[in-house]
């Protein structure tokens, strides 16, 4: 019998002379070989290709990061950590984002190199602050903040403090802002760094701007163009400060200074065109032609900001879905490389073992137990890819689910904000002359008292009947007023029984003479916390639905009651109902039994998207020919 420590010297033997170890038989290169010059170059077209073509500058970095590992330099292996992490980070990836950044941070941290430790910083900060994880981002902007203190390195300083402000200006901390920027605006001045000197300027103005000091801010936008030549200094904010300009004399009531600097961003449109500085230009053209009463440039101008808006909000889904399918394809493609590499191991293992098999039957024995082996942790590592070829997937699934809700989103976004703009017009055109009409009544009223005081009791009915009039009009106008309410992050303490009463006031020219409303409201009134517009928004289109689906005359029933925490609310009719086979599909996106032209099928979908929104729940029942019931639960103010 052969000794094992006979077959495994002996086999060890056999690969030796044929250049064969079996400790790391893969890694056959040179680390000499490795130009560290080399890595230099394609550091540099990393960041030239990263906004141009990002599968180039990610596939570069990669290289980096291979090519570093051989020379087993730290610095360089933080280098393309750093440098693949901005990569994906460009295409939302944020978890691989944050790996390879953590890693490329823990080891600039170990080689105490500051300014790639503060960069590093700023990268992972900039990820939390675009996903509103403004907590977060303001830590490690603080931590850029220390890095530039305790190296002394104010450009560092400057760089972590303008993260910090803008998490506060993105926070209502609008103050706090402004003592940051002015802090950033002195201490670019004090190295002499013209272009954060006029973008600190530029962020005072804004911050005044938007806290309702409008001389201010025109005192700064002022400054800034009398003591400084912006175009040449950082023309990347001369359309920005003309656009600022332009909106702080409308909210002046300066019209002719708002139409000079409408101009200016015009022609500065021309040399830096950008969707969404043109997009703002419209807006702002609408709302001076509005206050001019040039109601047919108005016009013009705001459709040519809505077709811009569409066209940014589609760039931005054709964007998401390339970065999805970029990241995507990246995956598959290191999929390839781990295969064909594992092939090629396979393939050399075959050519190894023929060698083998000359040198006799102890190091055939000791080559099959290698090849087990391989076979082995061959077939586990597929098992491993296979797991997470099934993490990608249901991720890209989830992605597209994502990408469908968004497209619903952008298209009630669209609706409603043509609806809010027609409503402000509406209340405003009506709101006058009924002002109008309740004062020359008032004064008509007054005068007959006093000089026909003997007829005045015969007219008071049909002055009644008047004031009766203007006050139903009044309320209509109000009504519309909710309904368009769109600010979704405004959140307040709403009264579910004054939205239901809103909401079929605006439908009782298709209620009068043909459908009764019963309403049986509990005693108190409970407080929900919710957006009163989008609220209005969802009960609705139930109430819209229950009156179409009664053809000639019903009843509607409205009721609530508390059950422990929760305000329900029951919505029912006396209309055609639905079938059971599509009860189930009403709250599908784009789903309608109604005949083409008539409905979209976003009604329902959207109702359900308010109702989650506010952790509610929406349930239905229904039978053909005797009507359908909607049940609304909300949790309401404890």
């Amino acid at each position: 019998m052969i000794h094992p420590r006979w077959v495994f010297g002996f086999s060890f033997l056999v690969c030796w002379i044929l250049g064969y170890s079996p400790v790391n038989y893969a890694n056959t290169t040179d680390p000499s070989l490795v130009d560290t010059n080399n890595l230099s170059y394609k550091l540099e077209n990393i960041n030239q290709f990263i906004n141009k073509d990002v599968k180039k500058a990610i596939n570069l970095a990669k290289e980096l990061l291979a090519e570093a590992e051989i020379a087993n330099d730290n610095h360089w292996i933080a280098e393309s950590r750093l440098a693949i992490g901005k990569c994906y980070n460009y295409l939302g990836a944020n978890v691989e984002a944050l790996e390879n950044l953590s890693k490329a941070l823990e080891l600039f941290q170990a080689q105490h190199d500051a300014i790639n430790t503060a960069y590093t910083f700023k990268e992972i900060g900039n990820i939390y602050y675009f996903q509103s994880e403004y907590k977060i981002a303001l830590n490690y902007f603080e931590d850029v903040i220390n890095c530039g203190k305790n190296s002394h390195d104010t450009s560092l300083m400057i760089l972590g403090l303008i993260g910090k402000g803008s998490v506060y200006g993105n926070t209502n901390k609008m103050d706090s802002a402004m003592v940051i920027f002015k802090e950033t605006y002195q201490l670019s001045k004090s190295i002499n760094d013209k272009s954060t000197e006029v973008h600190s300027l530029f962020n005072m103005g804004d911050v005044y701007l938007y806290t309702n000091r409008t001389l201010n801010a025109l005192k700064v936008y002022n400054t800034l163009e009398k003591n400084y030549d912006v175009e040449k200094i950082n023309s990347r904010i001369l359309t920005s400060l003309y656009l600022s300009v332009t909106y702080a004399y409308i909210q002046n009531r300066n019209i002719e200074k708002a139409r000079e600097y409408s101009r200016k961003t015009w022609e500065a449109l021309k040399l830096y065109p950008r969707i969404n500085h043109e997009m703002r230009y419209y807006l702002l053209r609408f709302q001076i032609d509005t206050l001019l009463g040039n109601s047919s440039s108005a016009i013009k101008n705001y459709i040519s900001y809505k077709q811009l808006s569409d066209s940014i909000n589609s760039i931005n889904a054709k964007e998401r879905i390339a970065n999805f399918e970029t990241l995507y394809e990246l995956k598959a493609k290191e999929q390839k490389i781990d295969r064909l590499t594992l092939d090629n191991k396979l393939k050399d293992l075959s050519i190894k073992q023929k060698n083998i098999i000359n040198y006799g039957s102890a190091a055939i024995i000791l080559l099959l137990i290698i090849v087990i082996i391989q076979t082995f942790r061959s077939a586990r590592k597929s098992k491993e890819k296979n797991k997470v070829l099934q993490s990608q997937r249901e991720e890209l699934e989830a992605a597209l689910t994502e990408l469908k809700n968004v497209q619903i989103k952008l298209i009630q976004s669209v609706k409603m904000a043509s609806l809010g703009v027609l409503a402000a017009g509406i209340a405003h055109e009506i709101n006058n002359p009924l002002n109008f009409i309740q004062g020359s009544i008032t004064a008509l009223e007054s005068f007959i008292r006093n000089k026909f005081e003997d007829h005045y009791n015969e007219l008071l009915p049909i002055f009644e009947m008047m004031n009766t009039g203007v006050l139903r009009a009044s309320n209509i106008v109000s009504s519309l007023n909710h309904y368009s309410r769109r600010d979704d992050r405004f959140i307040e303490h709403c009264d579910i029984h004054g939205i239901v009463d809103n909401s079929l006031l605006m439908l009782n020219n298709r209620l009068k003479n043909r459908i009764k409303v019963e309403k049986e409201y509990c005693c108190q009134s409970y407080l929900v916390r919710c957006n009163e517009g989008r609220m209005h928004q969802a009960i609705l289109n139930i109430l819209t639905n229950a009156v179409q689906s009664i053809k000639d005359t019903g009843t509607i029933r409205i009721k609530t009651l508390l059950d422990n925490n929760d305000l329900k609310i029951m919505i029912s009719d006396t209309g055609c109902g639905i079938s059971e086979e599509n009860i189930n599909k009403i709250t599908d996106p784009f789903f309608t039994t109604k005949e083409p032209g008539e409905g979209t099928g976003l009604g329902l979908a959207i109702t359900q998207s308010i109702i989650d929104e506010h952790k509610g729940s929406l349930d239905f029942e229904s039978k053909v020919g005797q009507g359908t019931s909607v049940y609304i639960s909300l949790p309401i103010e404890k």
